[in-house]
């Protein structure tokens, strides 16, 4: 399983996103290979298919969001929503249920 994390340098959730990956694959074991991918300018954000800062994809399949010719990609911040929070890190429950989701395929 490959789990990349795109980001943008300076982005401020970068890191806690990437602390939260990690503990997450740690917790949940196997075996799971994490790659950062830092987004260099827009140009590089389209070729990438970025949806903004901080991104999550688990075996290239974005946490949250279905991709469709519509879907915008650029340099930005990215907002993750739950229920009644928005926070710039993705909720733990979106990473285990795409690495879940993941292994499940792969069997």
């Amino acid at each position: 399983m490959k789990i990349e994390l795109l980001v943008f340098d300076g982005c401020p959730n970068s890191e806690p996103t990437e602390k939260l990956i990690r503990e997450t694959v740690s917790e949940l074991g196997g075996d799971v290979k994490i790659e950062v991918v830092t987004i260099a300018d827009n140009y590089d954000a389209v070729a990438r298919r970025f949806l903004g800062s901080p991104s999550v994809r688990v075996n290239g399949k974005d946490l949250e969001i279905e991709e469709d010719s519509t879907t915008t990609y650029s340099m930005r911040c990215r907002i993750y929503r739950n229920d009644e929070n928005q926070s710039g890190i993705p909720p733990k429950e979106l990473l285990i249920k795409a690495i879940q989701a993941a292994r499940q395929k792969s069997e």
